[in-house]
């Protein structure tokens, strides 16, 4: 066999060696890189679970915040039904005031109404009037009176012909008296009830703006309702202040 030269032997040797070194620099670095890539999927995953901790942390924060708003609500609906029976109480002594104040009778008791599901009425009350001739005071109680209570009011019930078919079912016809009784009012429900000639009658303080009777203007199973100007004989006048005297206080 022939042999290699000695310069032949020494430069493959020194090739194999450098290659080999090369190799275990490049396994090095991988190794290196795949340590690196642990390293970060390890933070990765502690990060994902330090967001997953997070968003326990904040879904349990929102149910505790959603248990507190139902607690609120709950209390303030509590409230609302205390201050509502309350101003519903106010009611009847005002308006039995007003009446006597017009030399008007109640026919039967001032009740509230519900109507078949679609709305209720707060005060209903059936007044025969000096002349003899009767009809109804129909009322929305509220806290404190706004102007949103007026037109709520004159579009929930009294232009609403589903509500104003159930009143007639339940016999109450025209001529139909409307108001909002308040224990207080903001001071633009005062125009805003001359304008819808809604009355406006306040705890303590009487009849403030004057209702103007409601009539039929086609025949009483449509219920299409209009107001007339108020007859010689009747409490009422234009939608300005009311003219009834302020309640007097009972001994």
């Amino acid at each position: 066999m022939l042999r290699l030269p000695a310069e032949f032997r020494t430069f493959r040797d020194q090739t194999f060696e450098n290659f080999q070194q090369e190799t275990e620099r490049r396994f090095q670095r991988v190794e290196e890189q795949i340590a690196a890539l642990t390293k970060a999927q390890r933070r990765t995953e502690e990060r994902l679970e330090q967001l997953a901790e997070a968003q326990r942390r904040t879904q349990e924060e929102i149910q505790q915040l959603t248990r507190s708003q139902q607690q609120m609500q709950a209390t303030l609906d509590r409230f609302a039904q205390i201050i509502g029976a309350a101003a519903e109480e106010r009611l009847i002594p005002a308006l039995r005031q007003w009446v006597e104040d017009q030399r008007a009778t109640l026919v039967g008791p001032i009740v509230s109404m519900s109507l078949n599901g679609i709305d209720e009425v707060d005060g209903a009350a059936r007044i025969r009037w000096p002349e003899g001739r009767e009809g109804w005071v129909l009322v929305s109680v509220k806290a404190k009176v706004n102007p949103r209570d007026i037109r709520e009011f004159q579009q929930r019930i009294l232009e609403n012909t589903r509500a104003r078919e159930a009143l007639w079912a339940r016999g109450i016809s025209d001529p139909v008296w409307p108001m909002v009784f308040g224990l207080t009012l903001d001071e633009r429900a005062v125009e805003a009830a001359a304008d819808a000639k809604i009355g406006l009658l306040i705890s303590q303080q009487g009849m403030i703006v004057s209702p103007i009777p409601l009539v039929p203007r086609a025949e009483p199973s449509r219920f299409r309702m209009r107001a007339r100007p108020a007859q010689d004989g009747e409490f009422g006048g234009p939608p300005a202040i009311a003219r009834s005297r302020p309640n007097r206080p009972r001994r």
